[in-house]
């Protein structure tokens, strides 16, 4: 977007610029509109209670109060008479000037939004204000968040011309649905004031304006049409907002010609929402280049740009600003209305228009009466989204633009545009000038963004405030076209003067680009000449002038040069420590006022450069980037000058010609003995008759002649460098120096003889037995110089104690242990030899030996042998023996580890810390260092298990240490959190550090109070941790949200049976039912039901609710007050309904109302069976009908009612049955066979899960040496890839029998994973160049139709195998064991498969079933006398008793090693029980399978479960029971719960009346509000499953490497677009692999999954699948129920998934070398595990089959000829056949 020329201008709002220049405005109230009179320049605001009038300085001249006022949104105006008004604040809903008449149009919230008409110039003066005129004045809104604008207008009726103003409002739930209307300002006929004047029931229908809630922004007029710019959804589901103008004929009266177009922002629209607007010209340079960018045709300067800023639809919203020509817009609007009237409705084959405000499909209907073009319509169109207009964003932030403002000066545009906060990131095109901080801190600016008259002055709204800014204040001295270096250009006098008027964008600045010279000495002064770009020329009565830091100086103009005095050598300031310069800030003035520009000059020290190396100080002089030079003589740094001789060495002049000292010798110096150095010197000749004397640093001094050891200043250590030079004995002045010597001491760090001679032989060091020290050579007398050390001496043994069976290190500490390792001969620890570990040798002091094994008992000293019969013996005594642990505290912990173990017992001092391996459940616990108390103590890890104390790695005695996962379980909101716990030391942390002491903690639950956070801002950060030992939890899912709010409840007369409601917002935010607390007065209600915007009181209990005061009460009137944790809100009051109560005072009262009251009765009988004689017989047929619909209307709200409450019942259920000790997973042989073999049809039965080959044994070795031939062939990749390509091609190789080679091929080359991934990648590069030359690429790995498709699924399958058990295995099965549960809770027709509580609509059980839930108690026969507590149905047949009663048995058991149903029997009193019996009961041809509730079972009752012992009797009664079962079968029809439809028809058709129960069949649809309660209950599950697959932090590396491969494949094709990537990565993982495995969990856990559950698995399925589907479709009425059920939540999937590609593109990269490491650990841990010989045995059949085909193609490839693929097949398919004799 290079192309645009236009400014921006941001207006944030963090501290005041040009504070001089600001006028400011503020209000006690929030500003809600402001208008300025374009005749007067007045400014008028509208705030909350008040109208202001100010000056264009923005002085308040006057001000009218609007509010508050009392005023209730129930009532109708006049207020007078209701009893609910109250003091309400009047919201400035509109203001608009009317000039034409002087007044100003006042529009308020107050009275459902009237209007008045007030004085310009003095508002204070009330022309008109009305409030009894009725629903026809109601203009505006009186609810704050409606939007309106309004715009002035003319109307023309019978020749008469009035003024109006047309007014376009939002969606409320208050007062008339108008979207547009036009009102009056004057008395007309029959019309009043304010009257809406027209009618177009198109645009003003309640429906559309609630369907599509419409948001006005703008509103403007323009060569005779009115404009509104506005954002609205779609209808229907669609929630998201789109940016629209509609345009009308400004003379249209009944809106015929209202037409909408749909604007687009940005790529894709990704600036929906528009936020503000303004309408400019643009300027010759904008007009211009929009006409070059041919996007727009033709525009002229003259022409009108309608400038949007919009938003995205987001929480942390983006914006843009873009740009529409009018003459564009109007232009499209007219194809639009074009295409209605000619091309039915579409341009190009696609529909392009849209009829929103209609719901007749006649759209070509034409009314010819009106002329104005093709205009007037007889309803309002709109364009389709596929025409909406589009325009690039020429400016984005990730700000929120509020407001803009656009302005042309000199040719050019400049935006103003108004954010919501101080942190604006401006784009570089356009040309960001500046951004303005505004006026306040923290106020966002609003839409009224507007310049006064003459463009000179800004304003700006904020919350309570009304800037104004001189824009030249805004940009001085930053190039922005409103300013020269004085003025705007038109106030410029010399503006049309060469470079004194300068454009930004396309000029450069006035700007010094160098001096000459460049830099000056500061002992120095002279003239410089300053080079200035972009120098205007300077009139002779200009004046010029240079400042140079605080020195001035006249200044005279050259060509593009200025020539200065510098500053007096006293004027410059001083060089900085450590610098041998200063810079100066210089600046040009012109007439003392204007800043031409500015830079800084340098000056130098070169005495300053002298001292930048104080050892040399003629090299840092000369080789300085200065002009310096030294004076040998003076031994001086000083500025270059003319002077010659030796004694002067010049600038850069080669640095051997400065004197200098170097190459000391010798350059080691030993401490304590006399040594003389030599040293050269260079370039000496001027220093031939000086006497020299050396130095060394202070301290140093003496050190170099020092004879004691005694006084080595550093005898820490071992060296110190000591660098000296040569001063003049005279002037005592350096000369340069690199003299460099090490002093060096022998003794420190040898204290022995062995460390001794072990010294570097350079130092000289041998060990002197005199002193007994190590010693300079020298130093030594030869006799006293020791040629053999001592015999070792031990000191310490590490450790002393040792396990029997040996294994550990022991270390011997100790002196003279040899010089190298090699001299340790021989080391017998306790008389055992133990083994030296040379790498772990210290010269001298220390050696480790590992010991090795006893069979008792013992103890012994060490003893270590060195070379030369030297032996050394140890004082300490080392003993064998083995640690008895005896007892683990405490005993249990969290699984995640950091409990601290104490383990007690005897010897457990054995070995060192590194010797004692402690472990849990097989992970090692961090051990502490070992003490001498009989105790050993470590930090548990990650895992579950028992404790084992292992020494060299053998376990010496286990104590079993229980460890639980920890997992948290949020259940309630702010007022409690419940969760599973175990361990010790937990409480509540939040980053404010309050904590909560945790209440009745057991092993499962824990209950505690959340604390009270004091935090207004921010809330949404806070995060809740649980900290149990040192490890901590967050709390997930648990947040805090602000209190909530309610609305003021009105006075309410209640009776017993009354419902109280109370609305607001924020209730189910934090809190549930249960928790939420009610009180009336002093008396505690329930809450019923809770949401976040209402709750009901429940009037179930109404004696304990509703309990009436006493009779002495005071007032009747009564406190509602609402309590939420630790808050509570007094929400309004209650009274009771007053009943009469009768007075009995006199017998009369009863006789006369006895006597007369049936006499009255009597005759009003006789009048009424007069009257009802002469009724006609239709009147009494529609009384019945009547009262049938009645009757039919009663019994759907019972039923909905009662599908409701239930829906609030399961909502709140728990879900604390669902733990489970551990996760059932399958072992990795089990998961491949059922991943690769068992969607293939037989698979139960294949060979390759059974693992059997019916291969005679004579021949087993034969066969399996010749599959391992065939093993090595396949591992040829020419032969593989001819062989899968071979037989692709052959028409019988069908889809099923391509997936089962694969999964042969994969358990065949299951042990070389990276040739497997190979062959796969090459196959896949294949299928992609084939997909890529076809028409749809998209296609491509959507089936699984190709040997390479099913590799592929199978190598997702293998490679994300431990991520399933790492991450997502247990939440999937945790979902799996929810929706088991939530199906089993209700009743489950076990022979139609369809249940109470479902996902799956076409499985739901559409009748009411009558049941109550019994505990049983189960005894186990022969696994003695325990009892289990089972949970069933009444309503459960045998079989699901049965089958619940083996899921709770065996819970701790696969399912896979339970008890079959066939092998068990159930009793109840000694009776079997059985589905089928004599006893069963039976309706018609009909019998109903036997229940709990047949046999009469009780809550309570005692069952016993059986096993058959005997597989005979097992047979024989078996059989007997089958038979029975058949016959009764083939006899009768058979039923559980619910008969078919069908079958109740025939039997009523037969028997006539039935019973209510089946006379009419149940509405299925009231039940499918059990979808949401199972929906409700499960959500949680099916969260925390698609985060876990979703979730790329995670990720495995195979997904990056394979979605790597993809992307870069695919920049190879040009057709490839990134939709496409996308669908290919979808089919290649989610659809391909999780949506199978989620279908399927039984692949990955041994369990059962049966038909119900299975049936709503798919639902969820059907979920991930739209998820991962990038298209959008459009939900109707008619969608599927599961599509419906979804519907809110499918967006936040499709995001999860978006974030998840993301996240695994920006991860790191894995290479093919780490894939393959990767795919090699793979192959080894399950090395052998899988059926591989097997798998090779079925992979020869099909090369046996297809033997012809694959021997011919091979013979037509010269690759394959090469390698004789064709022979060595022959042999291998000849040793298989039994062909050859076998050897």
């Amino acid at each position: 977007m290079a192309w645009w020329t236009l400014a921006v201008l941001l207006l944030s709002l963090s501290i005041v610029c040009c504070a001089e220049s600001i006028q400011e405005f503020t209000s006690s109230t929030l500003i809600n509109n402001v208008v300025q009179d374009p005749l007067t320049g007045h400014i008028y605001v509208g705030a909350i209670n008040a109208i202001y009038q100010l000056d264009s300085l923005l002085r308040q001249e006057k001000k009218v109060e609007t509010g508050p006022k009392r005023d209730s949104r129930h009532c109708t105006p006049p207020i007078q008479s209701c009893h609910d008004a109250k003091m309400t604040d009047n919201t400035n809903k509109l203001l608009l000037v009317h000039p034409s008449n002087g007044s100003l149009i006042v529009c308020g919230s107050l009275f459902k939004g009237i209007c008045s008409l007030r004085k310009l110039g003095s508002i204070d003066h009330l022309i008109y204000c009305n409030d009894s005129k009725g629903e026809k004045a109601y203009v505006v809104s009186s609810e704050e968040t409606v939007s309106v604008v309004g715009v002035m207008s003319t109307f023309t009726k019978e020749n008469d011309t009035f003024d109006v103003f047309v007014v376009g409002k939002g969606y409320g739930s208050q007062g008339n649905m108008k979207l547009i209307s036009t009102r009056i300002l004057q008395d007309f006929g029959n019309w009043d004031v304010f009257e809406d004047i027209v009618e177009a029931p198109a645009v003003q229908v309640t429906p559309f304006v609630k369907k599509y809630r419409h948001n006005f922004r703008y509103s403007f007029k323009e060569s005779g049409f009115i404009y509104f710019l506005f954002t609205r959804t779609r209808g229907g589901l669609h929630n998201k907002n789109y940016t629209f103008i509609s345009r009308l004929c400004e003379d249209d009266h009944h809106y015929y010609s209202y037409m909408e177009l749909q604007l687009s922002c940005g790529p894709n629209n990704m600036y929906n929402k528009a936020q503000a607007a303004f309408v400019s010209s643009p300027g010759e340079e904008l007009a211009r280049n929009l006409s070059a960018s041919g996007q727009y045709g033709q525009v002229r300067s003259q022409d009108k740009i309608l400038f949007v800023v919009s938003s995205t639809d987001e929480d942390k919203p983006r914006s843009g600003l873009c740009m529409y020509p009018l003459r564009y817009i109007n232009q499209r609007i007219m194809e639009i209305i074009s295409a209605c009237y000619t091309k039915n409705g579409k341009i190009g084959n696609k529909v392009a228009v849209d009829s929103p405000y209609t719901t007749s499909a006649n759209l070509l209907y034409t009314l010819t009466k009106y002329k104005c073009s093709a205009d007037f319509l007889p309803s309002p169109l709109a364009s389709t989204p596929g025409f909406a207009l589009a325009a690039q964003a020429v400016h984005t932030t990730r700000d929120l633009l509020m407001a803009v403002a656009v302005a042309v000066e000199a040719e050019h545009t400049v935006a103003f545009l108004g954010t919501s906060n101080g942190k604006v990131h401006l784009s570089s095109t356009p040309e960001v000038y500046r951004t303005v901080p505004g006026p306040s801190s923290g106020e966002a600016v609003n839409k009224h963004l507007l310049f006064d008259r003459n463009h000179r002055h800004l304003y700006v709204t904020t919350g309570k405030k009304v800037p104004s800014w001189e824009v030249d204040c805004i940009s001085v001295a930053h190039g922005y076209p409103f300013c020269c270096r004085c003025t705007r250009k038109s106030d410029c006098r010399k503006a049309e003067e060469e470079k004194h008027w300068l454009w930004s964008p396309q000029n450069q600045c006035v700007e010094i680009t160098s001096f000459q010279p460049p830099n000056l000495s500061c002992k120095k002064m002279q003239k410089v000449d300053i080079n200035v770009a972009s120098l205007p020329s300077i009139g002779g009565d200009d004046s010029l002038k240079c400042i140079f830091g605080n020195f001035e100086s006249e200044a005279k103009m050259g060509d593009s040069k200025v020539t200065c005095d510098l500053p007096k050598v006293t004027e410059i300031p001083v060089t900085p420590k450590n610098k041998d310069f200063v810079q100066v800030a210089t600046k040009i003035f012109v007439n003392d006022e204007v800043e031409l520009a500015s830079s800084y000059f340098t000056f130098y020290n070169c005495s300053a450069a002298a001292r930048q190396a104080e050892n040399t100080p003629c090299m840092s002089c000369v080789d300085s980037e200065w002009s310096c030079q030294w004076n040998t003589q003076e031994f001086i740094c000083d500025d270059r000058d003319d002077s010659v001789g030796d004694h002067i060495i010049k600038h850069k002049e080669v640095r051997n010609e400065c004197p200098v000292f170097e190459n000391p010798t010798p350059s080691l110096i030993p401490v304590g003995y006399e040594t003389s150095i030599e040293f050269t010197g260079k370039n000496l000749r001027v220093y031939e008759v000086k006497d020299f004397s050396s130095y060394l640093p202070h301290r140093m001094l003496m050190l170099l002649f020092l004879r004691s050891r005694d006084q080595f200043a550093y005898d820490e250590v071992r060296t110190v460098d000591v660098h000296f030079y040569i001063k003049d004995r005279k002037t005592h002045k350096k000369i340069d120096s690199k003299l460099n010597v090490t002093l060096y001491n022998c003794a420190v760090g040898r204290e022995d003889c062995s460390l001794c001679k072990s010294a570097d032989p350079m130092y000289s060091c041998v060990w002197c037995d005199k002193t007994k020290s190590c010693e300079y050579r020298k130093r030594c007398p030869s006799g006293e110089r020791r040629r053999d050390c001592p015999n070792p001496e031990i000191t310490d043994i590490i450790p002393q104690y040792g396990p029997l069976k040996g294994g550990i290190s022991v270390t011997i500490k100790g002196s003279n242990l040899g010089i190298v390792k090699e001299d340790i001969e021989s080391i017998r620890v306790a008389g055992e030899p133990c083994v030296h570990q040379e790498e772990k040798y210290f010269v001298s002091t220390s050696v480790v030996c590992e010991i090795g094994g006893v069979q008792q008992k013992q103890s012994g000293v060490v003893e270590v042998k060195v070379k030369g019969g030297k032996s050394g013996t140890s004082s300490v005594m080392f003993t064998y023996r083995d640690p008895r642990p005896e007892r683990v505290q405490p005993n249990r912990g969290p699984r995640a580890g950091g409990t601290l173990i104490t383990i007690t017992g005897t010897d457990l001092e054995t070995g060192t810390k590194d010797d004692v391996s402690i472990t849990v459940g097989g992970v090692v616990c961090v051990t502490s260092p070992l003490k001498t108390t009989p105790s050993v103590q470590c930090l548990s890890s990650l895992l579950f298990g028992a404790v084992g104390v292992l020494s060299n790695g053998a376990p010496i005695a286990p104590a079993f240490h229980q460890y639980f996962n920890v997992c948290i379980y949020i259940c309630c909101g702010s007022g409690r959190s419940h969760g599973l716990y175990s361990g010790v030391s937990l409480s509540l942390i939040l980053p404010l550090q309050s904590e909560v002491e945790v209440k009745g903690e057991n092993d499962t639950v824990m209950q505690f109070s959340s604390p009270t956070v004091n935090v207004t801002d921010g809330i949404a950060s806070l995060r809740t941790y649980i900290v149990m030992d040192n490890i901590e939890l967050e709390l997930k899912p648990f947040d805090y949200h602000p209190d909530p709010t309610f609305e003021e409840n009105q006075k309410r007369i209640v009776s017993e049976n009354s419902i109280i409601s109370v609305t607001g917002k924020g209730f189910a935010k934090a809190m549930t039912a249960q928790e939420a607390e009610a009180f009336v007065g002093d008396v505690s209600c329930g809450v019923s039901i809770l949401h976040d915007d209402m709750l009901f009181l429940d009037w179930t209990q109404p004696t304990s609710c509703f309990k009436r005061p006493k009779r002495d009460t005071k007032s009747d009137l009564l406190e509602l007050k609402i309590k939420f944790g630790h808050g509570q809100w007094i929400v309004g009051s209650v009274e009771y309904e007053k009943k009469i109560e009768a007075s009995w005072t006199s017998p009369l009262d009863i006789i006369i109302p006895a006597v007369i009251a049936p006499m009255v009765g009597i005759t009003i009988i006789i009048i009424i069976a007069s009257v009802c004689c002469y009724r006609k017989q239709a009147e009494r047929e529609y009384e019945k009908l009547r009262q049938q619909l009645e009757n039919l209307e009663g019994s759907v709200r019972d039923r909905c009612k009662k599908e409701f409450t239930e829906l609030m019942i399961e909502m709140e259920d728990h879900t604390a049955d669902l733990s489970e000790p551990c996760i059932p997973f399958l072992d990795y042989k089990t998961y491949a066979d059922r991943v690769f073999f068992l969607p293939f049809k037989d698979s139960a039965s294949d060979v390759m899960i059974t693992g059997k080959l019916d291969i005679p044994e004579a021949r087993r070795a034969t066969v399996m040496q010749a599959l391992n031939q065939f093993l090595n062939l396949l591992n040829s990749k020419p032969f593989l890839l001819s062989f899968i390509r071979t037989l692709e091609g052959h028409p019988d190789f069908n889809a099923q029998s391509k997936g089962y080679f694969a999964s042969l091929l994969t358990v065949a080359l299951h042990g070389k994973l990276d040739y497997y991934t190979d062959i796969m990648r090459t196959l896949l590069l294949e299928l992609m160049e084939q997909y890529a030359r076809s028409k749809n690429p998209k296609l491509m790995l959507h089936r699984s139709e190709t040997v390479v498709e099913k590799m592929l699924c199978n190598w997702m399958s293998i490679c994300l195998y431990q991520f399933l058990k790492d991450s997502a295995g247990e939440p999937l099965y945790k979902l799996f064991k929810a929706v088991k549960h939530q199906v089993e809770k209700g009743p489950v027709d076990a022979v139609m498969k369809k249940a109470k509580y479902t996902l799956n609509d076409t499985d739901l059980l559409g009748d009411d079933v009558e049941y109550c839930t019994l505990t049983l108690q189960v005894l186990v026969h022969g696994e003695g006398p325990g009892v289990t507590l089972v949970k069933v149905l009444n309503c459960d047949t045998i079989s699901q008793v049965t089958e619940k009663i083996l899921e709770q048995v065996y819970k701790n058991v696969p399912y896979s090693q339970r008890p079959k149903m066939e092998s068990v029997t159930l009793e109840s009193a000694g009776q079997i029980l059985s589905d089928l019996d004599l006893t069963s009961q039976k309706e018609g041809r009909w019998k109903r399978m036997n229940t709990l509730a047949h046999y009469d079972v009780r809550d309570n009752a005692t069952l016993v479960l059986s096993r058959v012992l005997h597989p005979l009797q097992s047979y024989d009664q078996h059989q007997d029971r089958r038979e029975v079962r058949n016959a009764l079968l083939e006899e009768d029809k058979v039923f559980h719960l619910v008969q078919p439809a069908e079958e109740v028809d025939e039997v009523k058709s037969k028997r006539g009346n039935m019973k209510d129960k089946s006379m009419t069949k149940a509405i299925t649809e009231l039940y499918l509000m059990r979808l949401l309660s199972v929906k409700g209950t499960l959500q949680q599950f099916v969260d925390d499953f698609f985060r876990s697959v979703l979730c790329s932090s995670v990720g495995p590396p195979a997904v990056k490497y394979f979605f790597d491969f993809l992307d870069e494949q695919a920049q190879k094709h040009d057709n490839v677009d990134d939709q496409t990537i996308d669908i290919w990565k979808t089919s290649s993982l989610p659809l391909r692999f999780w949506v199978n495995i989620l279908r399927n969990p039984h692949f990955i856990f041994d369990i059962h999954v049966n038909e119900v559950v299975d049936a709503s698995l798919f639902v969820i399925v059907q979920t991930f699948m739209d998820a991962c589907t990038k298209s959008e479709r459009k939900l109707s009425r008619d969608s599927p129920n599961h599509k419906l059920l979804y519907a809110k939540e499918i967006s936040t999937y499709k995001k999860m998934v978006e974030d998840y590609y993301k996240g695994i593109r920006e991860m790191v990269p894995v290479s093919n070398q780490h894939m393959n490491t990767h795919l090699a650990k793979v192959s080894r841990s399950h090395k052998d595990k899988l059926s591989t010989q097997v798998a090779l045995h079925q992979l020869y059949q099909y090369a046996n089959k297809y033997y012809d085909v694959i021997i011919t193609s091979f013979d037509e490839d010269p690759a394959a000829q090469n390698k004789q693929l064709a022979l060595r097949l022959q042999q291998i398919v000849a040793v298989l056949e039994n062909k050859v004799t076998d050897p």
